[in-house]
């Protein structure tokens, strides 16, 4: 699975992911920015992949992430590089985020500067080691179905009555995807009928006509008027359905951010919080 088409693609996820970070432990966000340039105390203007900055317990952060979206480990020369950001930009903290790892080099060097080594990378079975990664539901689903219905109005009703005598007996409206208002509750008419229908399971598969008659309910036509309703007869049957649902974590998670010294996952980032 490929995390990104592009390096551009990378930085923006990387900044994304921190982004989820800050916005979980509940730090004073400062900014969080990508692609930015930062004058250094040389005067020269450095470009930065993706520039956090963060206060945390009084103290202001900054944070200088160089994204790698390579096939290969990361070279000496990009820590080096790190090290002369460092250097040039007062109290800042340096990050080095990769697809793949980085050469023993980088790893010593970085080590010895305290700048921290990260891999966004898919995320893979061995992530779930210890845990549950999947799980297969089997069940079966009862539920109404419902052939027909019919309804009649109540013409003692001031605004039914008004209704029909401006448009006339037709009305133009599907019964199957309009709503019912009863009391101070509004809900589809087939959620409805489940709330009046007493269902028996010894009955499944068997057509019944059952005739409700609410006390105060109305349609909802699509212009929004309403008409109460005087009875409901509705052909029905109880239907049942085989399930069977196989859920695997890997679907939902778009991307980890482990540290590459010990292997921790330090976050994920699911499919949902990406788009």
């Amino acid at each position: 699975m490929e995390l990104c088409e592009t390096s551009k693609d990378y930085e923006l996820l990387t900044q994304k992911i921190y982004r989820a970070i800050i916005e979980s432990e509940g730090v004073e966000n400062i900014d969080v920015h990508h692609d930015v340039k930062i004058k250094g105390k040389s005067g020269v203007e450095h470009q930065i992949d993706v520039f956090w900055e963060y206060r945390y317990a009084e103290v202001r952060h900054k944070v200088l992430i160089e994204c790698k979206y390579y096939s290969k480990p990361v070279s000496l020369i990009h820590a080096r590089n790190m090290l002369g950001l460092l250097s040039d930009i007062p109290n800042s903290q340096g990050l080095i985020v990769t697809t793949q790892g980085f050469q023993s080099g980088v790893i010593d060097f970085c080590g010895h500067y305290e700048i921290n080594l990260k891999r966004i990378r898919p995320p893979q079975g061995s992530d779930w080691e210890g845990y549950i990664q999947i799980v297969n539901v089997n069940g079966e689903l009862y539920q109404n179905q419902y052939l027909d219905i019919k309804l009649v109005f109540d013409g003692k009703d001031h605004d039914t009555k008004a209704y029909f005598d401006k448009h006339g007996s037709q009305i133009s409206f599907n019964p199957y995807d309009s709503s019912i208002e009863e009391g101070d509750v509004v809900s589809l008419i087939g959620k409805w009928l489940d709330s009046k229908i007493v269902v028996n399971l010894d009955e499944l598969n068997t057509q019944k006509t059952e005739v409700i008659e609410p006390e105060n309910a109305f349609i909802i036509l699509p212009t929004k008027e309403k008409l109460k309703i005087k009875t409901v007869t509705v052909l029905w049957q109880l239907s049942r359905q085989e399930l069977s649902i196989s859920l695997d974590a890997m679907d939902f998670v778009h991307a980890v951010l482990e540290d590459f010294r010990s292997g921790d996952i330090e976050y994920t980032l699911n499919k949902e919080h990406n788009k």
